[in-house]
Order: structure tokens, then sequence, then C-alpha cells
């Protein structure tokens, strides 16, 4: 997909999408919203706010209602699944998931959990290598018993965190090979000594303790 956004010479703005087909839009999503007007619904609701568009009258105002409905409704989908592909395929921390979705950690471990079990009632998970698809019935349980054990071994770190002091001995969330000292706290965050690295800052979601 390309995109281009510059400033015509009377200084306004121009942008031009062209997409291909096959590759960009196999489903034609893209060409539909487009074709139907929903996009046009989005470029005048979306700026002004407190204007809503301004509906030239009743049908106009529907027409713009169903174009926001639909684009609000596959973008909270793309969403969900974003959230299962930065938990299980890139491993983010729920500090990181919080900070995209703007809410709180507890919000964002509940929504993602809720997500991962809706995906599993229809066979569907993701690991390391993407988006996988099974029988609903394993992919259920398995879905189940690995929300269980990450709960409690989550909750278990995050305790061990807590009660971490200056001189204790961690390791990297995600690379176990990656070792450092706690040297103190600062605003919200672990001051580590990385060995053969140095002191770099780390979210506490970011560290295991060693013990």
């Amino acid at each position: 997909m390309e995109r281009n956004l510059k400033v015509t010479g009377d200084g306004d703005f121009e942008l031009t999408i062209r997409w291909n087909k096959q590759e960009d839009d196999p489903t034609g999503v893209l060409y539909g919203w487009a074709a139907k007007g929903y996009l046009d619904s989005f470029l005048r609701a979306f700026p002004k706010p407190t204007e809503a568009g301004s509906p030239a009258d009743a049908d106009d105002a529907y027409h713009m209602a169903v174009g926001l409905n639909w684009l609000a409704e596959l973008t909270d989908r793309r969403l969900e699944l974003l959230l299962l592909i930065l938990r299980d395929q890139h491993k983010a921390s729920w500090g990181t998931i919080a900070n995209a979705l703007e809410v709180s950690r507890s919000t964002a471990r509940s929504r993602y959990q809720k997500v991962a079990k809706q995906y599993a009632e229809h066979g569907h998970w993701v690991d390391e290598n993407g988006l996988q698809t099974g029988p609903p019935a394993e992919v259920k349980k398995l879905v189940a018993d690995r929300l269980r054990a990450r709960d409690t071994e989550d909750r278990a770190r995050e305790s061990a965190v807590a009660q971490l002091q200056a001189g204790d001995r961690v390791r990297h969330r995600l690379d176990k090979d990656m070792t450092g000292t706690v040297v103190r706290t600062m605003l919200g965050q672990w001051v580590i000594d990385w060995d053969g690295k140095g002191e770099l800052a780390a979210a506490a979601d970011d560290i295991v303790p060693l013990s």
C-alpha cells in the first residue's frame, strides 16, 4: 500500500492512497468503505467533533451514522487481534499494552483475557508465530490453561519485584541471558546495572528477580 501526504501550492493538504486489490484489500473492505461513502462520513465527522460532520438532513445523518458504526466495529475487531499479537507473539508487558489502550494495567489484562477466550471459542489463538487455528474444544482448553498459568506466574513475579532491594540480582523478562544488579528505583522504574551494559532504567514489568 502506498500513501503520500503533501502540501499543495495553495497551502492545502493532499493525501493519495494507492492499494493493490490482491495484496492489500483481498476482501474488498477498503474499496467498500470508499465506494459506499463511509470514508467521506469519517472525513467529515472526525476532524470536527462538535459538528458531527454537519449532516444536511436526517438521511445524511443516518448514512454517516451507519458508516461510522461500521468503521468502529471493524476497528475494534482489529484492535482485539492486535492485543493478542502484542502479548502472545511479541511478549509485550501489561504496562506497554495499558499505555497503548490508555487504561490501567488491570483493565488491559482483563480485556486481553476476555479477547483470548472469545477467540478460543472459535478455535483461534496466537503464539510466537502469529494467529493459529485448531479444534475449538482443544483450543479452549489450551487457552484456559495458559491464562491460568500465566496469571499465576505474573502475580508471583510482581510480588517478588515489589520486594527487590538494592544489590539484588535480576534478569530481563524477555532475555534470560541479560542479567544485572538492582541499583535503585527512579520515577516508577528500576535502575539496573546490567552486566556488560551499565546502568539502564527498566520497567517493573520487564524484570524477573533471581533467587
